[in-house]
């Protein structure tokens, strides 16, 4: 859930009045007015006329009129982002999750460590919408292709996590790394099968068919040694875009370059049909959509010791003409360009980093960046320094804060900043539920 990029605005006797508008009739409260904005569904608070926050805006429902109120009345802590843990052998793991209320001061989240237990080593979490409905798919990758698990679909504002709403296993992805969905289908991939699963969400999470990358679509052609792998996955309009990485003798090295793949979504049968792809950096970890625009990390190889990739860049391809503008680095600053979050047009902020020598340390920094600068890194602002231990690293938003995943750690800022700044929350792997061990997902919840 989150608050809507637009407002309601009512004029009346010459004054305007701003209206909160939120994503999902959860965060308004249940008792909401719904608004069409294009073909996307927002909501508004209803309250009683004499609330505070009553606008001048009145609606009849069921026989009684209400006020629409310009916000939610209180404060609400709901789920905002999940993750998952596992321990230091890979043999046990955990998922929870962060509370609080966006609007407020980091100050007062909490965790909720441990919404289930005896997972595996492997477990990793996705957050997605059913309709208005939020989801979590909660994953155990269990190094093979055939010996699944079922993956578990939750509902993240129930009390109990456990038992999920339902459990399904989908033949066509292991090692899942990317979901989304736009109703009724779910789309699936994964690191290790490389290929594209269409889940049906009406019919108990069943997978319907799946598209195999590359030899689904003739029009890419890859060395017969090559190995690829799903990375990411998104839907804009009626088109699905799906990122995979190549490595061009089956191993883990070497890396060639990246693929975007345009396919239309045919939802009336959930069928994909290839529409046209483009070659990005190597070795590409994101596919953040914003503004008709997908932003993509490119680590430009595998992750060293000691130093970064010389090819390190962001690849930015504007959907409007299916082309491409890279990014580099500018003198000076250090690391691969791993991780982008975009709150919106004054809000971009990206990780970037590598390991130290001896593999222990991941140095880097985290910068803020405007969409109009994104082009020119000669302009972006360092907002912390990294130096610190870990296997998970990443940053995200929740449309008021940074978040960031650190290694061991999950740190969130007080604002969206554009200079120097210091985290307000930190919850460390004890406070997640672990006493040791690593972070191995991070998720916002929607």
């Amino acid at each position: 859930m989150t608050l809507h990029s637009k407002k309601l605005h009512i004029r009346k006797t010459g004054v305007v009045t701003d209206i909160n508008l939120y994503t999902t009739i959860g965060e308004a409260g249940n008792s909401a007015l719904a608004v069409k904005d294009g073909r996307t569904t927002v909501y508004a608070k209803l309250g009683l006329p004499t609330d505070s926050l009553a606008s001048p805006l009145r609606v009849r429902k069921s026989g009684n009129t209400y006020a629409v109120l310009t916000a939610t009345a209180e404060p609400v802590s709901t789920p905002l982002f999940a993750y998952t843990l596992s321990n230091e052998y890979l043999n046990h793991g955990v998922v929870g999750a962060i509370y609080g209320d966006r609007y407020a001061s980091p100050t007062t989240f909490t965790v909720q460590a441990n919404k289930i237990i005896y997972l595996n080593g492997e477990a990793a979490v996705f957050g997605f919408l059913q309709g208005t409905n939020s989801r979590l798919v909660l994953s155990q990758y269990t190094g093979s292709s055939i010996n699944l698990r079922p993956n578990k679909i939750i509902d993240p504002f129930a009390a109990n996590w456990s038992p999920p709403l339902t459990e399904q296993t989908w033949n066509d992805v292991a090692n899942l790394h990317a979901i989304t969905a736009k109703d009724p289908w779910l789309c699936a991939t994964s690191y290790d099968l490389s290929r594209i699963a269409v889940v049906n969400m009406n019919n108990n999470y069943q997978e319907v068919r799946s598209y195999q990358f590359p030899t689904a679509w003739p029009a890419i052609s890859l060395p017969a040694t090559a190995r690829s792998h799903g990375e990411r996955l998104t839907i804009v309009g009626n088109y699905l875009y799906a990122l995979f990485t190549v490595n061009t003798e089956g191993q883990t090295t070497p890396y060639s370059n990246s693929f975007v793949v345009k396919l239309l979504f045919d939802r009336a049968a959930g069928m994909l049909m290839y529409m046209k792809h483009l070659e990005v950096g190597k070795n590409a970890l994101t596919l953040e959509h914003f503004n008709n625009k997908l932003y993509i990390c490119c680590i430009g190889g595998s992750q060293k010791e000691g130093n970064s990739n010389p090819e390190t860049c962001l690849d930015i391809i504007d959907l409007a003409t299916f082309t491409k503008t890279t990014v580099l680095k500018s003198a000076g600053m250090n690391g691969n360009i791993s991780s982008i979050t975009i709150a919106d047009k004054e809000h971009a902020y990206i990780f970037m980093g590598n390991y130290d020598a001896d593999y222990t340390n991941m140095i880097g920094g985290v910068y803020h960046t405007t969409i109009a600068n994104i082009i020119e890194p000669v302009f972006w602002s360092k907002v912390l320094d990294v130096n610190n231990s870990g296997r998970f690293w990443g940053v995200y938003n929740d449309s008021n804060h940074l978040w960031f995943a650190r290694g061991k750690s999950i740190e969130i800022f007080p604002s969206l900043p554009v200079g120097p700044a210091s985290s307000v929350k930190s919850f460390n792997l004890t406070n997640l539920g672990m006493s040791e061990g690593d972070i191995k997902s991070v998720s916002r919840i929607l």
